[in-house]
């Protein structure tokens, strides 16, 4: 896989920012990231100081306001959510079915933009 599962849980693979590689690579052009002066999303800067790989692998996920978790949309805490209980492999199985029946992955779950719902989804 050429692009990886974002820090925060968004899958940089089907993300429809097609001139960013992912905030794992060299090319890391994330909106979020883009509103900050040093240009790094704070999930990362938090993943990368706690040497994890995700904000999955964080035992403050539950009640995390860091970065994209204070902004007011809600799919990468659900992402995470679901990658903490089921795995990144399943996580990115899920997103292809959920594609090949239709849906717009990421643009239908930030419209939906609640965690329960959206992991509802994903568990269906």
């Amino acid at each position: 896989m050429s692009k990886k599962i974002g820090y925060c849980g968004n899958h940089c693979e089907y993300c429809f920012f097609t001139d960013c590689d992912g905030c794992k690579s060299n090319n890391p052009s994330c909106s979020y990231a883009n509103l900050f002066d040093d240009k790094k999303c704070p999930n990362v800067v938090c993943c990368e100081s706690k040497s994890i790989k995700g904000c999955w692998q964080c035992d403050k996920l539950n009640n995390c306001k860091i970065g994209f978790f204070s902004s007011g949309e809600n799919d990468a805490k659900a992402y995470s959510l679901y990658i903490k209980k089921y795995g990144a492999e399943k996580y990115t199985n899920r997103i292809l079915e959920l594609i090949n029946n239709g849906y717009n992955y990421p643009r239908e779950f930030k419209d939906v933009n609640d965690i329960e719902k959206i992991l509802e989804i994903f568990n269906s």
